[in-house]
Order: C-alpha cells, then sequence, then structure tokens
C-alpha cells in the first residue's frame, strides 16, 4: 500500500505552489481551488474501502495502516465543510432562491443520482448470487441502510439539506445578516439534533461523527471576510495562529476517542488547518483535480468492482492488481455513470430561459 501513497504523495507535489512570503493564495476556497483537496480524499477513500477486501501487513502495508489509523472519517471532513461553504456562498447570491432550489432540484436530484446507483447494485446481487429482497431495496433507497453501497454519507447529506432548509425558511421574509445568523444558529441546531437522533437509532459513530462540519462550512462562509482579514494580514499572525490550531489540533487527535464532543472538536479542527495551509499551498495537479470532479460517482460506484472482483477471487489472489483494477473500473463507471445522470438531471431540470439573461435559480 505505501506505492499507493508515495504515488499520491507524488500527484499532491507536482505543480504545487507556495506563497511567497507575505503572500497568500486568494484561490483557497473556490471551487476550482478546492478541487484538488477533494481529489486527495477521492484517492484516500479509495484506498479505505479496498483495503476492506483485501489482507494487509508487513512492511509495506504498515504505513498505509498509520495513516489511516490516524485519518479516520477526516477522509471525508472536507467534503462536508466545503459542501456546506459553497451552500452558503450560494445563498449569499441568489438569497431565497437558492432556499427554494434545495427542494425543488437539489434534493431530489442527489436523491435521484443515488437510486439510480442503488439500482446497479440490486442486479450486482444477482449477478453474485446474492439477491437482496424488495423490502432490503426499498429501504436502500432512502439512503438508510444501503444493499452493498455506502449510505452513511448520502443520508447525512439528504437530512441536512432539509434542515437547511427548514433554517432558511426566515430568508423569506428577510434577507440580512441578522436573519442569516438566526439561521445559522437554528441549521446547528438541527444538525446537533441529527447526531443525537442517529446516535439513539442505534448507528455507529461514523454516521453521525463529521456531521457538524456540514454547517461549519455555513459558519466559515458567514466570516469569511472577517478571518481572511485577520488571517492574512501578514505572516506573523497566519503562523501564530496556524500554531495554535496543530497544537489545538494534536490535543484533540489525542484524546479523539474519550468523548464524541471532543471527536468533533478534532474534526473541525482538522477542517480549519486543511483551510489555513491551503491559503499557503495551492494544488493544481490535473489528476487530483479529476478526481476531485466526480466525487460522487466514484464514492458511489467503487464498491460494485471491487464486490464483483472479490467475488471472483482476485483480492485473495492479488490484492495489489485488485486495487489497481477496481480503481479503473471505478473511474471508467464513474465518468459513464456521470454522463447518464447528468443527461436525466438536464432533461427532469431544464434550465429556465430569460431574454439574454442568464438563469440565477
Amino acid at each position: 500500500m505505501i506505492f499507493f501513497v508515495l504515488i499520491l504523495l507524488l500527484l499532491i507535489f507536482n505543480k504545487t505552489e507556495i506563497s511567497k512570503p507575505g503572500e497568500f493564495n486568494k484561490d483557497y476556497i473556490s471551487p476550482d481551488g478546492t478541487l484538488a483537496v477533494k481529489g486527495i480524499f477521492v484517492a484516500l477513500i479509495l484506498l479505505s474501502h479496498g483495503k476492506g477486501y483485501i489482507e494487509l501487513g508487513g512492511i509495506y502495508d504498515e504505513p498505509y495502516i498509520a495513516l489511516q489509523s490516524h485519518l479516520n472519517q477526516m477522509v471525508v471532513a472536507m467534503f462536508l465543510f466545503y459542501s456546506g461553504y459553497g451552500m452558503m456562498e450560494s445563498m449569499k447570491k441568489k438569497q431565497f432562491a437558492y432556499v427554494k432550489s434545495i427542494a425543488t432540484k437539489r434534493f431530489p436530484n442527489l436523491l435521484l443520482n443515488y437510486d439510480l446507483a442503488v439500482l446497479l447494485f440490486f442486479v450486482l446481487g444477482y449477478i453474485i448470487g446474492k439477491p437482496q429482497t424488495v423490502k432490503n431495496l426499498l429501504i436502500s433507497l432512502t439512503a438508510w441502510n444501503g444493499i452493498g453501497n455506502s449510505s452513511w454519507y448520502i443520508f447525512a447529506i439528504l437530512a441536512m439539506y432539509v434542515a437547511t432548509l427548514i433554517a432558511f425558511i426566515p430568508k423569506k421574509l428577510n434577507e440580512s445578516k441578522a436573519v442569516e445568523f438566526i439561521s445559522l444558529v437554528i441549521l446547528t441546531a438541527l444538525g446537533i439534533a441529527l447526531v443525537i437522533a442517529l446516535k439513539k437509532a442505534g448507528k455507529e459513530g461514523f454516521w453521525y461523527n463529521t456531521i457538524i462540519l456540514f454547517p461549519l462550512g455555513f459558519w466559515y462562509s458567514y466570516f469569511k471576510n472577517t478571518l481572511e482579514k485577520i488571517l492574512m494580514k501578514n505572516d506573523i499572525i497566519y503562523s501564530s495562529i496556524l500554531a495554535v490550531v496543530v497544537i489545538a489540533y494534536i490535543f484533540a487527535y489525542l484524546h479523539r476517542f474519550d468523548k464524541l464532543l471532543i471527536f468533533e472538536i478534532w474534526a473541525m479542527l482538522f477542517c480549519a488547518l486543511t483551510v489555513m495551509l491551503t491559503m499557503k499551498i495551492s494544488l493544481q495537479n490535473e489528476i487530483l483535480k479529476f478526481l476531485g470532479k466526480h466525487i460522487f460517482s466514484i464514492y458511489i460506484i467503487q464498491r460494485i468492482p471491487m464486490i464483483l472482483l472479490d467475488h471472483y477471487g482476485l483480492s485473495g489472489r492479488h490484492k495489489y492488481v485488485f486495487l489497481i483494477v477496481s480503481f479503473a473500473i471505478t473511474i471508467a463507471m464513474a465518468l459513464i455513470f456521470d454522463f447518464i445522470t447528468g443527461k436525466i438531471s438536464s432533461a427532469i431540470w431544464k434550465p429556465k430561459k430569460h431574454n439574454n439573461k442568464k438563469d440565477m435559480t
């Protein structure tokens, strides 16, 4: 596994730009500026899920095992954070029109794409001789459980979409910053309520221990200008705050399993550390950007080739060949899946045409 990690490191350092003293990467949290960062974690998720089908051990696997043990759920942390940040940024521009689009497009589109993937897993069950019941299929279509597919992340995002829709209803009456602040408090409270509900429902920790990062992204967007003025004033202030974040991160990491609250503080500090590092470091590798553009399809499709190749014994015979072939098939399937779902989504949600004006809804 160390060879996969080394390849990932080579990709990270390829076309990496470090800001000069006194300067900062202004593109650090733009859609394009975050693609490579997302790509890194997409690659790590592929390795993490692939590891579940093979037996690791020995000096070539130990470094990766240590890395995965450290990162834990943090491989999805930035997806949640960036998603929340992006939604808040869109809300600033489009106001309540964007809030409405969560119900009319964003939520149903994500659920539709997810359900199409679930149907592929349903067919896969018959191919490998392990058919699923219709009951299991119907439950899986809600993302409450999976039938071989990963479901918790999709459930969490869908639930937080609903929470966002509820929290920002006041925006219909008033679009002031004060109302936005109240909506963010409501969203955070709903996120905490979801964490408590999932925990009481008996779901495993990974179902809920990073959900708070979604509203954290909203909060960062809300205070972004103020935070940037402080952090980007000069290198001394930046370095001092970075040092404090690193120390707090280490402390939270060492105690992350003591309490759920500490785990979530650790997760928030992980996001803060990543954001601060990208203020100085710009990642521009095209392969990582490619992975970052296809997060959903890679995430939701990856287990299909893994399950299939594992069924036919490749994982037991050649574990590294299994991983390479799994990744290659995943990428190919993800591209096809994105193409098909893109056509379906375009047919259902055709953009409204106005007289020579861009549609802003």
